[in-house]
Formats: structure tokens, sequence, C-alpha cells
């Protein structure tokens, strides 16, 4: 069974609530902008965005439930598993791409953001968070999605961060919050334990703010703002990059006969 089967219905009962993480992308759409949102949940982004002026808003998702409930703010959108799929978009078409909490899902990130920078204009921002691998989201490539090597993931194919933000505590009732739950049988011991880590989490977040540090291992999600540098991917510097890892990978025998 396929991505899209799976998903058929995923989201039709969820609740539209706007909290703070989706603010950061708010925040960064101007009126006018071409905004395409992958990944689209339960719809509250685009619900919220659709009444800024001028905003031509386009989706994709893997649930045909999650397009249909936002069908009519769109001028297009693609059922899709982006792991796999090329989007059906033009080149350069988006001023802005939103993908949020979702390359932690996908069985080929790495393709994913391949097809966000061809679609993306050059200088076009990309606005992206993960999760935290120890808050018990479910992940593909735990080892990726953690802000060190997803940044660096990021850069290295061409994409600079501009801007970083914590959002949450590491710890909350709709992820790791369960677990404890199922291990401490009684309901009301296990959300005072909870409530009691939760608030000791806040206040170690706090304190490291007092003193400007970035513990980023306290927080539930991290979002990036990046800028979309592909034009840099052709300049000569890169091109030399690129022939001299190709013949040294030859050499080494790296590659398929065919390949050389």
């Amino acid at each position: 069974m396929d991505v899209k089967t799976l998903s058929r219905d995923l989201y039709s009962e969820s609740r539209n609530q706007l909290g703070s993480r989706l603010k950061v992308a708010i925040n960064e759409i101007n009126s006018g902008d071409k905004v395409l949102e992958i990944g689209v949940g339960n719809g509250t982004l685009i619900k919220h965005i659709s009444s800024l002026r001028n905003l031509e808003l386009y989706a994709v998702d893997a649930s045909e439930s999650a397009l249909n409930t936002i069908k009519e703010y769109l001028r297009g959108m693609q059922l899709a598993d982006v792991s796999n799929e090329k989007l059906e978009f033009i080149d350069n078409k988006f001023d802005i791409v939103i993908c949020l909490e979702v390359f932690e899902h996908l069985q080929n990130p790495y393709f994913a953001l391949t097809e966000v920078q061809r679609v993306l204009k050059p200088g076009g921002k990309l606005i992206l968070s993960i999760p935290n691998y120890l808050g018990g989201h479910l992940m593909i490539y735990p080892g990726l999605i953690t802000p060190k090597f997803f940044r660096l993931f990021l850069k290295q194919n061409y994409f600079s961060v501009s801007k970083t933000v914590l959002w949450g505590p590491v710890l909350n009732k709709d992820n790791i919050g369960k677990l404890i739950e199922a291990k401490i049988k009684n309901r009301f011991f296990s959300s005072v334990f909870i409530i009691i880590v939760q608030i000791g989490v806040r206040l170690t977040q706090f304190i490291a703010k007092l003193f400007f540090l970035r513990m980023e291992k306290l927080y539930w999600n991290y979002s990036f703002i990046c800028r979309n540098d592909k034009e840099l991917m052709d300049k000569p510097l890169w091109r030399k990059q690129l022939e001299q890892t190709s013949k040294l990978g030859c050499q080494l025998g790296w590659y398929h006969r065919y390949y050389r």
C-alpha cells in the first residue's frame, strides 16, 4: 500500500489551531507572494494566510482529504508523495515554499529538497521545521533530523539558513507524554509527572536565555528560514570541485563504470 493510499483520510477530523510555530512562517510572508505549502496537515496555515492580500496559494500533500479541506483557497494543488514524485510546477515559480514537519517522514528527503529548489525562485525563501528526535516523533532518518546535521544538509544543497527559531518544550503531552502515561498506569500521577518535567524544562530554557545560551535539545521544534542559493551551483568553483570529486571517485571505484 502506497503513502497516498495510507494517507487518504489523514487529518479529516483534525482541529484547526494556530500555534506559535505556525506564526513563524506567517511572519515571513509578504503581500503578493506566490506560496507553496508541502504537507498541509489540517490546513490551518493556508486558511490563515488566505486573508493576506494578493497571495497566490498552492499546496501539495499525500492526503486527499487534507487537500479537499483547503481547495477553495488554492490556485492549484497536487496529490503526491514528494519522496518520489516530481512537483507539477514550472521552474522558479514560487517566492516561498513552506514545509512544516514534513522531512522527517520522507523516504527520500534529498529528492524532495531538489524539487523544492527547482520550483523556488533563486533567492526565494524556504521555511521548514523539524521536530526534536528526543520527543518520540516518528522519523525515518533520526540522525539527519537534528539541528546540526539538518542545517548542514541544507547548506550542502545550496540553502543558506538566515534564521533558526526554537519552539516549545521537548516533552509535551502529545508525544513523550503518551509514553509516560502508558508506563505510569495511574493517570493522575502520570499527568503530575509530565507537568513537573515540563516546568523543569521551561525553567531551564528561561535561565539559558538569560545567559544567551542556545540549548537546542530542550526544544520540541526547530524552524529554519532559508534562502535559495541555487544560482551558486553554476559558479566555476563549484563546477571545478564537482569535476575533481567525480574524477577522484572514478579512480577510487566509487562510481559504476557506466558513469565514468
